[in-house]
């Protein structure tokens, strides 16, 4: 799968479950037209998408949405693992700072390399 591919597979599943998430993933491609939007700027947007969204996803919905993230972080497509420790982790959890009951949510929902990433970039420079 080439990378673009690789992305956009990754990220329709963010549009499948959220009509904001697609939206906003719609208006940051038409913004970058003709171009392909950067990346790292379209995985900081789901991040910090889905923590606006956090309450409105049901309980499947939000396993779901945070076994997909899992599993993007441990992607043999480098590129796409990359983008959703820098992007949308990192984006997740800034999103949620000065916020202990976003983060409480966000870091109970977590999975493994999820969570040691999420960790690792909060507690950066403290």
């Amino acid at each position: 799968m080439m990378m673009n591919e690789c992305i956009n597979y990754y990220l329709s599943f963010f549009s499948e479950k959220s009509d904001f998430i697609k939206g906003e993933i719609h208006k940051c491609y038409e913004y970058w037209m003709p171009e392909y939007p950067p990346t790292l700027l379209l995985f900081a947007l789901v991040g910090k998408s889905l923590v606006k969204q956090l309450d409105v996803f049901n309980a499947l919905d939000a396993k779901l949405i945070f076994q997909h993230i899992e599993e993007g972080m441990n992607s043999p497509c480098d590129e796409l693992a990359t983008a959703v420790a820098t992007g949308l982790i990192e984006s997740m959890v800034t999103a949620s700072d000065n916020d202990e009951t976003i983060w409480n949510k966000l870091e109970n929902s977590m999975h493994v390399e999820t969570k040691k990433h999420a960790l690792a970039w909060k507690n950066f420079g403290q």
